[in-house]
């Protein structure tokens, strides 16, 4: 086929237990269906991969796919799309991660890469202006993701960025990570399904310049239009200068920050670990491609039991996670702990979260110092970080049940274990207490891939940005939820970076107007929007093929049953029955959370129910 502008029109097929490499056109219906990155890899897997396939097979698709902006002078255009069947929750699995793997991958000529099979022996790829090469990677397994980059970097040059795995992937614990500089394809194991295929790395190296169908047009946009709005914008300097820790203290101030396993709202040590308390430890800042805001920043430990420590961050989830969820009020740790789940490739939301359960089973008695082998699994003991984050990583002694998630281990210790395992569908849940948010309630129990904010990521409740809603009101939830869900999986598709995307300094008006220059496809911004819900779809209906129903739609029941006892929040519970029902109305589903067949049809998906 004809590369269409905006795309090479390949998509680069590896099969590892063949050693063999093809290409296969992109269809060109795909484009305007499903836009790029999310939405074309959630249509791929759908096709291909076997029903009910165990994560770990062979046959299980690992894609990595890119956007049609993505690569060209747009800014904030970053975010590639990892898109497989997720070991931890079973479900689809959809990352992103940003920085300059994606452009550079795109550069090198294709559009997405789609990896099946498992290689004899371990392995990693070198992709090089649609040159590709399988080389053995045995004198890399073992070695953590920053040992990973920089020895392949030292083989093909700086400009070169490479995607790993650490020891996490490499012993299958089902949420590791996978690492481009600092930045993390996170959440739901991909780490572990690239382990899985003896896969350590994948290198990019590309010169080529992605075609646009009118460049003059695309390249005076971004440059009268786009720019200026970033040169303006007061929310992209204030984000630049605190990027996600800044949210912390509004979160704290909602009294939906979770602390100590989601059992309180707010945290007395909040001040400790905020934005401005990393701002103070920040030694430098950094952007990722072509981005003019540069939220990123490094912190480094002077003094103390954690000096030296260095990391990307940490982010506002970890400080949550590894901070507030854990009753830890020491940054220093939290630095130190982030530095480790890096290295060996583990996603710090999902092991902050197996800590503070264990935390809690402790604390209740159902874990024993003989059964944690003499550690003090105490809220508050950030001691404990640097073993436990080393016992999971490695599944040393009791980490291999801890490695498996906070479900399979509350289901293996029974107990009443499973009281305390805060998660949907096998994935542990993020920083935001859902009792204080109604909408986000919704989000984590219909979020493809389970316990997860990003999908809809519902700011108006959380952070309170304009326009204001009443967050513990139920009424318009549903059709908030949906709207931010469908606006989110054009964002995902397109590449770019939801932080710096609603509407200030640019929006979905923006993105209809640089995809329509870059492809030559008109698109409107109703156009965008019913292909963020077509996606969405085709990823709920993925879940139902594989066996899920809207039964697996719930929330841990200490949010239903058990009222925060702090904060502006207190008193609070969910009734996730009535949201539901309001939810599933909206999206044209039925009671049972399924799609109706009309739906279908209506998304031009009617092939599906074959």
């Amino acid at each position: 086929m004809m590369a269409k502008g905006g795309f090479f029109g390949k998509i680069l097929r590896v099969n590892l237990s063949e050693k063999k490499v093809t290409t296969s056109a992109l269809p060109d219906e795909f484009i305007k269906d499903y836009l790029g990155g999310r939405g074309v890899g959630a249509r791929i897997l759908y096709e291909e991969n076997p029903p009910r396939v165990d994560p770990y097979s062979p046959e299980n698709r690992f894609i990595l796919f890119t956007s049609p902006i993505m690569g060209t002078s747009a800014p904030c255009c970053v975010k590639y799309s990892l898109i497989t069947k997720s070991p931890l929750s079973g479900t689809i699995l959809m990352s992103l991660a940003g920085g300059f793997y994606g452009p550079v991958f795109k550069r090198s000529g294709y559009d997405g890469i789609v990896i099946s099979g498992k290689a004899p022996e371990p392995v990693y790829l070198k992709i090089v202006d649609q040159q590709v090469e399988m080389l053995d990677a045995r004198g890399l397994w073992g070695k953590d993701t920053v040992e990973t980059q920089e020895i392949l970097q030292s083989k093909l040059g700086r400009e070169a960025r490479v995607a790993c795995i650490g020891p996490a992937g490499e012993n299958l614990v089902r949420y590791a990570s996978i690492f481009s500089e600092s930045h993390a394809l996170g959440r739901g194991g991909g780490g572990a399904v690239m382990g899985s295929k003896n896969l350590k790395a994948i290198i990019v190296q590309g010169t080529q310049k992605v075609p646009l169908a009118d460049e003059g047009a695309f390249e005076g946009y971004i440059k009268n239009t786009i720019l200026p709005k970033f040169r303006a914008s007061e929310k992209a300097k204030k984000f630049g200068a605190y990027g996600t820790p800044g949210v912390l203290a509004v979160v704290n101030t909602q009294g939906i920050l979770p602390t100590r396993n989601y059992q309180q709202g707010t945290f007395e040590g909040a001040a400790a670990i905020d934005g401005e308390a990393v701002k103070q430890a920040a030694i430098r800042h950094a952007s990722c491609f072509r981005c003019p805001v540069a939220c990123r920043s490094y912190t480094r430990v002077e003094t103390g039991e954690y000096a030296g420590s260095e990391t990307e961050g940490p982010e506002y989830e970890t400080l949550f996670s590894l901070g507030s969820n854990l009753g830890n009020s020491s940054l220093p740790s939290i630095i130190a702990a982030n530095k480790l789940c890096t290295r060996y490739g583990l996603d710090t939301i999902s092991t902050g979260n197996v800590i503070g359960f264990v935390m809690e089973c402790f604390e209740r008695g159902i874990l024993s110092l003989k059964e944690t082998g003499g550690m003090e699994l105490r809220f508050g003991n950030h001691q404990v970080l640097g073993p436990m984050i080393q016992k999971i990583a490695f599944r040393e002694g009791w980490g291999d049940i801890l490695a498996e998630g906070v479900k399979r281990a509350a289901a293996k210790w029974g107990r009443g274990a499973q009281d305390y395992a805060i998660e949907v569908k096998g994935l542990e849940m993020s920083g935001y207490d859902p009792r204080g948010a109604m909408g986000m309630a919704i989000e984590y129990a219909t979020a493809p891939r389970g316990g997860c904010h990003q999908r809809g990521l519902i700011v108006q409740e959380t952070l309170g940005v304009p326009p204001l809603v009443d967050r513990f009101s139920q009424e318009g939830k549903g059709a908030l939820v949906k709207s931010k869900q469908d606006e989110v999986a054009v964002q995902d598709a397109l590449g770019f970076c939801v932080f710096v995307s609603r509407g200030d300094p640019m929006g979905l008006e923006e993105f209809a107007e640089m995809f329509s220059r870059a492809t030559g496809i008109p698109a409107t911004v109703a156009d965008l929007l019913k292909a963020g819900e077509r996606i969405f779809n085709i990823e709920r209906w993925y879940n139902l093929k594989e066996g899920f129903t809207g039964k697996d739609d719930y929330l841990p029941k200490r949010f239903l049953e058990q009222p925060l006892t702090d904060g502006p929040s207190k008193g609070r519970v969910v009734d996730l029955e009535k949201l539901l029902g309001d939810y599933y109305q909206q999206r044209g589903w039925n009671r049972e959370g399924e799609i109706k067949p009309e739906k279908l049809e209506e998304l031009g998906l009617k092939d599906l129910a074959k």
